[in-house]
């Protein structure tokens, strides 16, 4: 493979974790609450992420994780940045959202942003009469990115350690059994074969 084509591509990782929920209880608490995400993908498509449904009587705690780890273009994350991750709250239907642009979290502090959100009602939501607070989601994102020659030390490492059986002394994890003990165990194998 060409090396020029291997730095082109990046590994993308990148973990959404849905913590819980306030300010609803002027949800009508006879429906299920959940969060949905859309997370663009490139083209105008997007990957769609829902959450499970809670309660919305009990207190709405969801913490909740979704990873995603994929290899993709260089020109992929360059384009992120002018993109949005979108955060709905739904019952049936969308009462609430949220968008959340990566630039937002690609320029935070080592890529984390845990905050809570404030929900841009929609209209027609489906709510008590006399609302005063917004409802508000908590949400942690925490992305990695690492080149693919960083990818290629790592699995490196990963395969130069594999014969070791991780102690300090570095045994060869194989030690336990010597040559007679093999040649016992493929010969008792061979006679169970009849």
């Amino acid at each position: 493979m060409d090396p020029s084509h291997i730095s082109a591509y990046v590994n993308f990782s990148c973990e959404l974790r849905i913590i819980q929920a306030r300010n609803i209880e002027f949800i009508k608490p006879t429906k299920n609450l959940f969060a949905r995400l859309y997370l663009p993908t490139g083209n105008n498509k997007s990957i769609q992420l829902n959450s499970k449904n809670i309660s919305t009587i009990s207190l709405p705690i969801w913490d909740e994780s979704f990873n995603l780890d994929c290899s993709c273009p260089q020109e992929f994350l360059e384009n992120l940045n002018e993109q949005n991750l979108v955060l709905e709250l739904r019952q049936r239907k969308m009462w609430g959202s949220k968008l959340i642009p990566w630039k937002v979290i690609i320029e935070s502090q080592n890529m984390e942003l845990k905050k809570w959100l404030k929900m841009d009602l929609v209209n027609g939501s489906d709510c008590k009469e006399g609302m005063f607070t917004t409802p508000e989601v908590e949400v942690e994102i925490k992305v990695r990115v690492a080149s693919a020659a960083e990818m290629e030390k790592q699995n490196k490492r990963r395969l130069n350690n594999w014969n070791e059986c991780g102690c300090k002394n570095g045994h060869d994890h194989q030690a336990w059994c010597n040559t007679e003990d093999c040649d016992i165990f493929a010969l008792s194998a061979a006679l169970e074969a009849f």
